[in-house]
């Protein structure tokens, strides 16, 4: 890439922020330095002009042709292009190439045409240039001949209409002769003026080309004045006189023929002045004539190019051939080929030869005159691709581009004008910009052409639908060139979501600047990734300030204030929690710092990360005084505990009174003999102990509002078969028990409702059996908790209906099951088979526990 650099002919340079970071030789040339060195002084947008500088940046990828002036103090013309490197936006190639000589070389060019042009319209005699018989350029000699003050009274015009019907034929005639390649002789004839006059000129024809068509150049000679005196002598004088005359006419002639002469030197002089290629060729194809434009076109000297044939200035010699061919069909050959320079460079150019013949119409040659065109064609394709960028980008443009005629009309819009206002080119057509665009307050709709007309104007564009758009632009006025205006050119882009996000954006600023402020007992500041206060409410600035004695402005680092306020006998490691919410993880937490009394106090904070631009930017942090909750707090965890213990007490104290029932009931059986009497005293020593032992839970346990049912469950049941293993042996317990918590208003029914169904089954389902199972589960399904309790002994009797058993125990079950607000299904024998036993009973109860 250097060795590229260094080998072009434009400056090229890197620069990164108006700072040029490389650059090549013919750079350092431009801009009138020596080295590389010395560039990193100079400011290169300074140098070659802010407004250039932002041309170039605006036009990315364009050619922008300026000028400026160097270090050396050089007044340089240069044509530079700007271009984005990669995909960062910081970073731009810079080319430049210095034009200096080229503009030189082609105001030399405007000068020599304007000699050109001199030397033709001061010429004494009058010349016209007739294409296919119609005069396209006149004299102002020649003007002066038909008495006519303005060209465009001739252009145009046939040739033949300026002469006597007994001339036209002659002139017409030796037009067509010169045109196929012969040569006339010259003429003398009437000319008629537009005063209807008629004056006698000599005309002489030759071979030309106009607008790169074959063409005829007519030189009039005015001999009205020396046939007038010709005339008069004749009439007055003898015939010694007549000889005299004839004398003086031959003497005339030969002044004529020196004029006629002179005219042919002056065309001659004229071929070799011309900035066209002309060339003429004999009937072998030797150069007879080979003018200066030629001889610089081509890269070679009149007597170099005399050596060469006709194919040898063609690229391809098989295009002369069929130049040939054209030549002798139709005498004349008019279009583009490729030539060859001395130099093997290769070039397009236009030409148009034409057939030369002699008076017996037999072809002597041919003559050229042709053009450089390369210059013209890349033109022409630069034109086109420019037009076709700027028509791609005016149709891809997202702003309303459009032209209003001085009547308010718009004669053009690009698509974005018909998509966002709901136009279409018919409707737009019956349209005037004034029913589309508003004026601004306090103008006049008439005044139109001026409120367009600017570069920040902001109107309402209403569309066809009735809908009112905000647009922001301007426009800049087209005139002819009499300075009249003719009309708009107008740039709008619709900016009326942008005004309502910045109408909505302004309110919630409003609104949260208020909240912000206003918000009484909150401490409100965000801070950056190094902690230091970006902003601040009042609140957070007069507390801080009147607590602990620091100001706090924007910039403050307030940690490393609040590290020194911390209170060491509470801190616990919180600021680390700022860390982690940097790391975007929100954090909420309680500080203790030490006011300025020495007293503790107590703040709740919330950091919150501030996340955009792909990333974490800052903390919100908001804070307020929890001191005296804290304070609250602690009275109200002192009381508990106080309650706790006395609750303790009282569960201790119930467990002991019923343990003390429970004995009682133990010692009055002593003094009982009757069995049913003693069934009756174990079962109610069976209900106080399942209290007792809930209370037992209740007490050993730090919360009282509920208690572990599962192992309360699990131990009563076990306790029960203790109790009654004197009654049936061999029961084995099999239990399926979640870890379920209750509250102590379902507990104590729930434990009496096992105690009966358990008690049933060790006093009645094993009757005659060694050995059985009992089941107990505990579930939770869905909302609701079940309890199940089943054996696989003898089953309930045939005739025995729970709703109408009129025993202790199953009335208990019902009537805490209904407590419950729950069901009870009670299944003999196993029918839905959910244990796979064939005998036995099954209880189901279930009920929804309390969530409080």
């Amino acid at each position: 890439y250097s060795g590229l650099a260094n080998g072009t002919i434009e400056g090229l340079a890197l620069v990164n922020k108006g700072k040029v970071i490389d650059s090549n030789p013919q750079l350092w040339r431009v801009i009138g330095i020596s080295n590389a060195v010395e560039l990193v002084e100079i400011d290169l947008e300074n140098l070659l002009g802010v407004r250039n500088w932002k041309r170039l940046a605006v036009r990315l990828g364009e050619v922008i042709e300026f000028e400026f002036v160097n270090l050396l103090g050089q007044q340089l013309v240069v044509e530079g292009r700007m271009s984005q490197v990669g995909q960062d936006s910081e970073r731009f190639a810079l080319a430049l190439l210095d034009i200096t000589e080229k503009r030189k070389i082609s105001q030399n060019l405007l000068q020599t045409k304007e000699r050109f042009r001199l030397l033709v319209e001061t010429n004494p005699f009058g010349l016209f240039l007739v294409v296919q018989g119609n005069i396209r350029y006149a004299n102002q000699a020649g003007l002066e001949i038909l008495a006519i003050q303005d060209e465009e009274e001739v252009y145009n015009q046939r040739l033949t209409n300026f002469f006597e019907d007994g001339d036209q034929v002659r002139i017409t005639e030796d037009m067509d002769r010169i045109l196929s390649g012969e040569k006339t002789t010259y003429l003398e004839v009437s000319i008629l003026q537009a005063n209807g006059k008629a004056r006698e000129v000599g005309v002489q024809m030759v071979l030309s080309f106009f607008d790169n068509q074959p063409a005829v150049q007519v030189t009039v000679n005015d001999l009205s004045t020396r046939m007038q005196l010709v005339r008069e002598q004749m009439r007055r004088s003898s015939a010694e006189e007549a000889n005299t005359l004839l004398k003086e006419e031959i003497n005339q002639h030969r002044q004529t023929q020196k004029q006629l002469m002179r005219a042919e030197r002056f065309n001659r002089s004229i071929i070799e002045s011309s900035i066209d290629m002309i060339m003429a060729f004999d009937a072998e194809g030797n150069i007879i004539q080979f003018n200066h434009a030629a001889s610089v076109e081509f890269g070679m000297t009149a007597e170099d190019a005399m050596q060469l044939k006709g194919h040898d200035f063609l690229e391809d010699p098989a295009d002369f051939e069929i130049i040939l061919k054209d030549l002798r069909k139709q005498r004349y050959y008019a279009g583009e080929v490729a030539g060859r320079r001395a130099s093997e460079e290769v070039f397009q150019m236009l030409i148009s030869i034409a057939a030369l013949q002699n008076e017996d119409g037999e072809e002597t040659g041919f003559v050229l005159v042709g053009r450089d065109i390369t210059d013209i064609r890349l033109a022409e394709q630069e034109l086109r691709r420019s037009e076709e960028r700027y028509r791609d980008i005016l149709d891809n443009a997202s702003d309303l581009v459009f032209l209003v005629n001085e009547e308010g009309r718009i004669t053009y819009a690009n698509p974005a004008f018909f998509s966002t206002l709901g136009y279409d080119a018919k409707s737009l057509k019956a349209t005037k910009i004034q029913e589309i665009a508003s004026p601004p307050e306090g103008q006049s709709i008439e005044d139109w052409k001026h409120w367009l007309v600017g570069d920040r104007n902001e109107l309402t564009f209403k569309g066809r639908d009735g809908s009112e758009l905000r647009m922001l632009g301007g426009g800049s006025v087209q005139t002819n060139p009499k300075g009249q205006l003719i009309g708009l050119r107008c740039i709008y882009l619709n900016v009326s979501e942008v005004r309502a996000y910045q109408r909505s954006a302004l309110v919630q600023s409003a609104k949260l600047e208020s909240i912000f402020n206003s918000t009484r007992y909150l401490l409100m500041f965000t801070i950056d990734q190094r902690f230091n206060v970006t902003s601040v409410n009042q609140n957070i600035v007069e507390v801080l300030n009147e607590q602990f004695g620091f100001e706090t402005i924007v910039g403050t680092p307030i940690l490393e204030l609040l590290k020194e306020v911390v209170s060491e006998e509470f801190y616990k490691g919180q600021f680390q929690l700022f860390v982690r919410a940097a790391q975007g993880v929100q954090q909420q937490f309680e500080l203790p710092l030490v006011n300025q009394q020495g007293e503790v106090v107590w703040y709740q904070l919330f950091v919150n990360p501030v996340q955009y631009d792909e990333g974490t930017k800052e903390l919100s942090c908001i804070a307020y005084d929890i001191t005296e909750r804290k304070e609250i707090d602690n009275q109200i965890r002192e009381a508990l505990k106080e309650k706790e213990i006395l609750l303790q007490e009282v569960h201790h104290r119930v467990k002991n009174n019923l343990q003390v029932i429970s004995s009682m009931l133990n010692l009055q059986r002593r003094f009982v003999d009757d069995a049913k009497m003693l069934e009756v005293l174990d079962e109610s020593q069976n209900r106080i102990s399942t209290m007792s032992f809930i209370h037992e839970s209740l007490y050993k346990n730090s919360d009282f509002s509920s208690i572990s049912f599962s192992d309360y469950l699990e131990r009563l049941t076990q306790n029960l078969i203790h109790s009654y293993s004197h009654v049936t042996t061999g029961v084995e317990l099999m239990t399926k028990l979640d870890d379920v918590h209750i509250n102590l208003k379902q507990a104590i029914p729930c434990g009496l409702i096992v105690n009966e169904l358990v008690s049933n089954c060790l006093k009645y389902a094993f009757k005659g059996m060694s050995s059985g199972k009992i089941y107990l589960r505990v579930q939770r399904a869905g909302a609701n908790l079940e309890i199940q309790v089943a054996d696989n002994g003898v089953g309930l009797p045939e005739d025995f209906d729970f709703e109408t058993n009129e025993s202790l125990g199953v009335y208990l079950v019902q009537a805490l099951t209904d407590q419950l607000d729950g069901s009870l299904t009670v299944d003999n024998k196993h029918s839905d088979n959910t244990l796979e036993w064939t005998t036995g009973a099954s209880f189901l109860v279930s009920f929804t526990p309390l969530t409080d």
